[in-house]
């Protein structure tokens, strides 16, 4: 069944049109005591690539590929690496992303395949004046 109505993957496929650049979702799961969240985030990902053809899903075992593992530093399954004509775009995404962390998702896709970062004058200058490295992360719940 999918989880996309048809009304959804039209406004999904507009606001993925602009993607001029691939973007691979590497997707870090685990069949054996990964859960359901694995399976839920596979299908996410799957029917958002069948959407835009710069879009690709490359699956990895978060078990037995550990040298992606250590190179993409994912420590959690299942998890989503976004990158930008294979390059790390230092956006990841933990457990199924449904509910609150399905825009963000769509909007790091966007943006990886884009380029085009939307942020105000103010906080584009208050970010150039980060003179070290910085590890962000952003939790969401319902709760």
């Amino acid at each position: 069944m999918a989880l996309f109505s048809p009304q959804d993957e039209q406004v999904l496929t507009q606001h993925l049109s602009a993607i001029d650049t691939p973007v691979s979702l590497l997707l870090f799961t685990q069949t054996i005591g990964g859960g359901e969240s694995g399976i839920v985030a596979r299908q996410v990902v799957d029917e958002l690539a069948r959407l835009n053809e710069q879009i690709t899903v490359v699956e990895r075992n978060f078990v037995l590929d550990i040298d992606d593992r250590e190179t993409y530093r994912v420590d959690k399954s299942p998890a989503i690496v976004v990158l930008r004509d294979g390059q790390d775009t230092r956006m990841h995404f933990y457990g199924a992303p449904t509910g609150y962390e399905f825009v963000p998702l769509v909007e790091a896709i966007v943006l990886a395949g884009t380029g085009k970062v939307e942020l105000e004058a103010e906080t584009l200058a208050l970010l150039a004046t980060v003179d070290k490295p910085l590890h962000l992360q952003v939790f969401g719940t319902p709760t």
